[in-house]
């Protein structure tokens, strides 16, 4: 285990108990308030959740499945400090995780596009489909769902666009520029160009079962707020019920700002569900350090 990661582990236990420490109340308050049954139900949905988005990432790089479970073990660590971060900033974070376990800029970028595609398109669906059936949602999942179709339609724009242009572009470069800006230019369009093959490589031959698991990582983290929606319903605490209820947590969740004491709840389960992934890991890493140091 190298240096950064015992320093990182400590700044994370550091926060997970400081976390233990300010919610003891309201985690001791779910817990009376609330099943047994069904408090481990929703977290153990969201945490299933995360486990798939695990196995998403070992399909992503079947090519280098010796490095499966330390990418396993960058989501997880990385999970619960991101949640706190706004405006989904914590993907920096998981970004800059995944640089450290392939060493390589470019690849952990390839991943993070080809995942972010994967929740794009779902997501968008799941939205749309809300506004085709005629779910009742607020006025912000309208913003979310330009929001996820600009992005989609640019990233998609720059793959088969922006980088099939800059094969020729290229071939005009080395012909006839020999200028410093043409050189400039010549590898940025080279770097776009690896980083379109990276992400083809990331999905060749393995689409459908990305987009199945991209869905199932949805639908389970749907089940867990329909799960917690039944429960306020049934409390009766004044929370909308039905599809309103569903359209303003969803739309909540996706902008990462839970409003309101009673929706804040679920906050307290998903952060609750990454805690759990966070110890499990944590302890996952050191035994397997130890292992190996054991058997070198």
């Amino acid at each position: 285990m190298t240096r950064a990661v015992r320093i990182y582990l400590a700044l994370l236990a550091t926060l997970v108990a400081g976390w233990l420490l300010l919610r003891a109340d309201a985690l001791s308050e779910a817990v009376a308030r609330t099943e047994l049954a069904v408090l481990t139900a929703v977290t153990a949905l969201y945490m299933a959740s995360h486990l798939f988005r695990m196995l998403r990432l070992a399909l992503l790089s079947l090519e280098e499945r010796d490095q499966a479970f330390e990418l396993a073990a960058a989501h997880a660590l990385t999970a619960f400090p991101s949640s706190f971060l706004p405006f989904k900033a914590g993907e920096l974070l998981r970004l800059a995780a995944l640089a450290f376990v392939y060493r390589r800029k470019r690849k952990a970028l390839a991943l993070w596009a080809a995942e972010r595609f994967g929740d794009i398109a779902v997501l968008s669906t799941v939205i749309l489909g809300m506004y085709l059936f005629d779910v009742n949602v607020p006025d912000t999942m309208r913003t979310v769902f330009v929001l996820f179709l600009v992005v989609g339609l640019a990233a998609l724009f720059v793959l088969f666009a922006v980088a099939k242009t800059f094969v020729y572009l290229n071939r005009h470069l080395v012909l006839v520029s020999h200028s410093r800006h043409g050189l400039q230019l010549l590898r940025i369009s080279h770097a776009v160009r690896q980083m379109e093959m990276d992400i083809y490589r990331c999905l060749d031959g393995r689409i459908t079962a990305f987009l199945l698991l991209s869905a199932l990582i949805w639908l389970l983290e749907i089940g867990a707020l329909a799960l917690f929606i039944r429960v306020i319903d049934g409390m009766n605490n004044g929370v909308a019920s039905g599809d309103e209820a569903f359209g303003a947590i969803f739309a909540s969740g996706l902008l990462a700002s839970l409003p309101g004491k009673d929706l804040s709840e679920f906050g307290l389960y998903q952060s609750l569900a990454l805690v759990l992934l966070t110890v499990i890991f944590a302890g996952a890493v050191i035994l397997a350090s130890r292992l190996k140091s054991m058997k070198g």
